[in-house]
């Protein structure tokens, strides 16, 4: 059986699937019409060390500011197993701000990305953007790593990834 938190869950939680791997959904707000199996900071879980295979950061670290995610990355290498994945996925800033100068993307679309879709809390509000190299950067200086690559988006049983052109993707491993 394999374990996994999927940190920052909000609007896209991740099911168990029997037998094959158990998923908690983590955030640090609680919020009506969302299912979040445990409310707390990511970066100070009740986890043992070594005890997850997988820890996805799915659209979180943009709503930290420039370097403030550290905790996060180091709690995430923490739980890991030896050999786990940490999967982090964002707006790809970069492919963004392309599009938008070409004029092949709407100044709506891109400003969402830039400042995050507001829903009534500051913890919607992005405060700070990535692209390949600035993510992977952030990755392997908060953390040791054995590798840090970019995310193939496979198929993960129970994990709701999104893919598209606009997102960027970075894996860990411990």
């Amino acid at each position: 059986m394999k374990y996994g938190i999927n940190c920052g869950s909000g609007q896209r939680t991740f099911e168990t699937v029997p037998g094959e791997i158990e998923w908690i959904n983590v955030d640090k707000v609680a919020r009506p019409g969302q299912r979040t199996d445990v409310v707390c900071d990511g970066a100070q879980l009740n986890i043992a060390d070594g005890q997850v295979d997988y820890f996805v950061l799915h659209h979180v670290l943009e709503h930290f500011g420039c370097g403030e995610a550290g905790d996060l990355i180091k709690e995430a290498r923490r739980v890991l197993r030896p050999g786990g994945s940490l999967i982090v996925c964002v707006p790809d800033m970069g492919a963004l701000a392309q599009r938008w100068l070409a004029g092949e993307l709407s100044t709506q679309v891109y400003m969402t990305n830039v400042y995050g879709a507001y829903m009534g809390s500051e913890e919607d509000r992005h405060k700070w953007g990535y692209d390949k190299h600035t993510l992977w950067n952030f990755i392997n200086t908060a953390a040791p790593w054995a590798s840090v690559v970019p995310f193939d988006f496979r198929t993960i049983p129970g994990a709701s990834i999104a893919q598209d052109w606009w997102i960027l993707g970075m894996e860990a491993r411990k």
